[in-house]
């Protein structure tokens, strides 16, 4: 089977009216150039973005000494915005979409424009769509309070430790509520047709997602071999 590779590059422009565009391609065989040889569905494009609301803590460094705990340090929640497709015929092509946001609207792909164009100069808006569905994800942790454990250096006036070697096991004596983060995953099929849509002469397809201040594009590029690496 002929090889495809995910390019890495991963583009953000601020365009007119605020709008963020985030941009990622793949590189894979044109299906109709071998279809004996190449896969009806694409390569999946998945964009990680962020959103400064959404922190949770890094994983508890587990080392003995540590005892499981380490000083909470809060990343971005990874939102994970992604597309594929299957060419159902040469006039037909399904785009699978998906996209995570914090807001049960904009989970929703029906409140999303969706278009498709090609190198050849021809835009698309989709036949229908389909499957459309949202469901919620909610991540929660442990959080407690414990006493450091300090090196010969002591503690400071404030009581902290000038050099922190590890944490005794006593969270139970300050007891916190638990940690929670939520976000909703929006699920949907787009459906495009045109007589031959899909040529062996094509060179890429790009798929729009976007709403009001924001827009993914991804893009698929056909090349006839592809680097295994």
């Amino acid at each position: 089977m002929l090889a495809r590779q995910l390019v890495v590059a991963l583009a953000v422009v601020s365009g007119a009216g605020c709008t963020r565009t985030f941009a990622r391609e793949a590189v894979q065989p044109n299906p109709l150039v071998h279809p004996t040889e190449t896969l009806r569905t694409s390569e999946k494009i998945t964009i990680v973005t962020g959103d400064m609301d959404l922190d949770q803590p890094a994983p508890a460094e587990n080392t003995p000494s540590s005892m499981n705990a380490s000083v909470a340090r809060n990343h971005h929640y990874p939102l994970f915005n992604e597309a594929s497709f299957t060419m159902v015929s040469r006039d037909r092509l399904r785009f699978h979409v998906q996209i995570d946001h914090k807001w049960e609207e904009y989970a929703n792909l029906k409140t999303w424009e969706v278009t498709l164009e090609d190198d050849q100069g021809h835009h698309w808006s989709p036949e229908s769509v389909e499957h459309v569905r949202s469901r919620i994800i909610t991540s929660m942790w442990d959080r407690e309070q414990r006493t450091q454990i300090c090196d010969r250096s002591g503690r400071n006036a404030g009581g902290d430790c000038f050099n922190t070697i590890g944490f005794q096991d006593d969270g139970w004596r300050r007891r916190q509520s638990l940690g929670s983060l939520s976000v909703f995953r929006g699920n949907a099929d787009f459906v495009f047709y045109q007589r031959d849509m899909m040529s062996a002469n094509l060179h890429w397809l790009k798929l729009v997602v976007k709403r009001s201040g924001q827009e993914f594009e991804y893009t698929w590029r056909f090349e006839d071999t592809v680097a295994t690496d």
